[in-house]
């Protein structure tokens, strides 16, 4: 049988061609799509790490432009303190920190360190000793920075669960050697739960390492004030605040943002192109199935002498629906194959750094569902007009 449909599907290898290029690609936008909004959903309500709620951003600039990253703050560092305090004096404010890069900010500093001969993809941050207060964050081993660190003989640094896991597995991380930056050794001195730097749909495994800034201590200083206000603070402190922090630095320029606006930008930047995929998997997906269920009712049409023929020999209405149905399912089969074993290799490429390999299994498994499903609901009017072919209509058919 198996044969024979092939011979069938060979002597309309032109048709059947376009079809086979249409389901194929259908498939790699089904799977790329489902796989997507898959890792999506399984990671919308994993904790963060952090609470962003009631938490506004102020980004300090001085003379108008960006400083450089290797270059000492120590001009700036009086100048920061001074702001610092004078945010933390406003009576709506809980606590405020600084940081380099923010959550929910576009901003990272990410990369492919050699710690201890392990090459570890990480994301660093550098804060201040109130961040972990300011964010609301739990140590859940060791400490958090501590003002006493300026006269320590280490560079303290504190990692998340997920970082010291990647670095030590099952040894406790506290105390360990984290990194030599010249001649000072940095150390991990406490463990955060996993940090998810951008918020629901950071990828797994952000690897969060943060590193201490001080007033005191040579070094750079965060250009970002994170502020957290009691809930139900007005929006009229924002221009008190702004009038103060020029009063301060009159030469300096800021611009205050709300976390939850900052959050709502990434998301809606983030899954548009999801969405935007989405729909076009949707118009590809109908366009499919208008193109397979015409090629199919055509096929039916000019094939009504050899249906009439076989019922003519003995098959019933189901044999012949069965037939069109199974070279509709060998049809796609001979083009999900060839999908399927190009969607294997993207583990090779470093698909699973993106999404796990659950993940990765359901979104191939459902893609491979959803496109027989496609395909056989679109042959099921057309193998209904086959299975009610009369052999007296097929003589007289010309």
């Amino acid at each position: 049988m198996t044969r024979h449909l092939l011979k069938l599907v060979w002597h309309r290898k032109r048709a059947n061609s376009l079809v086979m290029a249409e389901i194929f690609f259908s498939f790699l936008v089904i799977f790329v799509v489902l796989t997507a909004v898959t890792a999506v959903i399984s990671r919308w309500n994993d904790p963060l790490g952090f609470a962003w709620q009631n938490v506004w951003v102020i980004r300090f600039d001085t003379n108008g432009h960006e400083p450089d990253p290797n270059e000492d703050d120590s001009e700036f560092r009086p100048t920061m303190q001074k702001l610092l305090n004078e945010v933390k004096s406003f009576p709506q404010v809980v606590d405020a920190a600084t940081g380099m890069t923010p959550p929910y900010g576009n901003s990272t500093s990410s990369g492919t360190w050699v710690i201890d001969g392990k090459k570890i993809d990480l994301t660093r941050d550098e804060v201040s000793d109130s961040y972990a207060n300011t964010m609301q964050m739990k140590v859940i081993r060791g400490r958090w920075f501590r003002p006493d660190d300026d006269a320590a003989t280490f560079k303290p640094m504190v990692i998340d669960a997920d970082l010291a896991k990647a670095m030590y597995g099952d040894r406790d991380p506290i105390g360990q050697k984290f990194d030599t930056d010249g001649d000072v050794v940095s150390r991990v001195v406490g463990v955060v739960p996993a940090y998810r730097k951008n918020g629901e749909i950071s990828t797994a495994g952000v690897n969060m390492a943060f590193a201490r800034t001080s007033f005191v201590v040579k070094g750079r200083v965060p250009r970002n004030i994170l502020v957290r206000l009691q809930p139900g603070t007005p929006a009229q402190i924002e221009e008190e605040m702004t009038k103060r922090l020029h009063a301060v630095e009159p030469t300096a320029s800021f611009r205050i943002r709300r976390m939850d606006s900052m959050r709502t930008m990434m998301l809606q930047s983030r899954l548009s192109p999801i969405i935007i995929l989405g729909i076009v998997a949707l118009f590809l997906i109908s366009m499919v199935a208008l193109g397979l269920t015409g090629v199919l009712w055509q096929n039916v049409t000019r094939r009504t002498r050899e249906l009439g023929l076989r019922r003519a020999l003995g098959a019933s209405g189901a044999d012949v629906r069965r037939q069109v149905l199974a070279e509709v399912a060998l049809l796609s089969t001979l083009a999900v194959v060839v999908a399927v074993v190009i969607v294997l290799q993207l583990p090779i490429l470093g698909v699973f750094a993106l999404v796990s390999p659950p993940i990765f299994t359901f979104g191939l498994v459902a893609a491979l569902v959803l496109i027989y499903a496609i395909t056989l609901l679109c042959a099921a009017y057309p193998s209904w007009l086959a299975s009610v072919v009369e052999p007296a209509e097929a003589l007289r058919y010309e």
